[in-house]
């Protein structure tokens, strides 16, 4: 499959961030999902009756793939029931060294085919693309199944060309909570693939609100002060509302930042261009 030529070509194995920082202690924050990684970038793990499901797998680093071994035993997990990777997006951040975890553990790794193969473009590559296949495609308006449980895939191009956000079911002490998670964060360059991401938003907000999603998750802890709202967790004691559920009303207001970061940068963008023009001549 062809891609489009002006997305940018992912670098995915150079640290996309300051590699000093400080991991973040693996964290379980509702009754079935826990973040490993660092305030930068992260995965999480999302238990189910039939095994485990890894959202993203951080960068394709050494000390990344071990950070993520390590969280699964201070979390009590083994990883041999590790049965599926489901990557956002083909930036190497998220798609990591997935494929060390299906050698070790016979798990299957799926992505979108549009960013499976945008990921394996080597067009100004200067250190390595994707250089390993996916084992199944995640599709648009789907739900992806595993056990008890069931993670809705809705494709929301925009940062990359074929970028998914996932929609799926969680509890806290029992209560039960719908969590969203938006694939692809960083607003694009190009004014068209702006409108893509602006799309997006909208056509998320909708499915987000027709199945009342309450709380939020990011890969970029950065974004949401993830951990930050994990480090309350960790200290407070049972009863105290969990931080990570918004609510209906406040999930959507969250979920508006992006649309409104989108559109300012457009606006940004435009002007910028006017400015360039040159002055129009005065007609008589």
């Amino acid at each position: 499959m062809n891609t489009p030529a002006s997305w940018r070509t992912p670098l995915p194995h150079k640290p996309l961030f300051d590699q000093n920082v400080e991991p973040f202690p693996a964290t379980r924050f509702f009754d079935q999902l826990s973040f490993i990684g660092t305030p930068n970038v992260g995965c999480f793990v999302l238990e189910t009756s039939d095994g485990l499901i890894l959202l993203d797998c951080m960068e394709p680093l050494d000390e990344h793939r071990d950070l993520i071994v390590s969280g699964f035993k201070q979390l009590g997990l083994d990883l041999k029931d590790l049965k599926a990777i489901l990557i956002t997006h083909g930036h190497g951040d998220h798609y990591g060294k997935a494929d060390w975890f299906r050698e070790q553990t016979g798990c299957k790794i799926y992505m979108s085919e549009t960013d499976t193969a945008f990921a394996k473009q080597d067009t100004r590559n200067r250190t390595g693309v994707l250089k390993w296949d996916v084992d199944g495609y995640l599709e648009d308006d789907t739900w992806f199944p595993l056990g008890n449980t069931r993670i809705y895939c809705c494709q929301t191009p925009g940062h990359t060309p074929g970028g998914m956000s996932f929609i799926f079911p969680v509890t806290d002490e029992g209560r039960p909570h719908m969590v969203a998670m938006w694939g692809g964060t960083g607003i694009p360059y190009k004014m068209s693939d702006k409108v893509l991401y602006l799309e997006s938003t909208l056509k998320f907000a909708e499915k987000t609100g027709q199945m009342h999603c309450d709380a939020e998750i990011s890969t970029h802890p950065f974004v949401d002060k993830g951990t930050e709202r994990l480090q309350i967790l960790r200290t407070i004691s049972d009863g105290i509302p969990n931080p990570f559920v918004l609510g209906e009303e406040n999930y959507k207001y969250y979920e508006k930042a992006f649309t409104d970061n989108c559109l300012a940068a457009m606006k940004k963008q435009a002007k910028e261009a006017d400015d360039l023009l040159p002055p129009q001549p005065v007609r008589k």
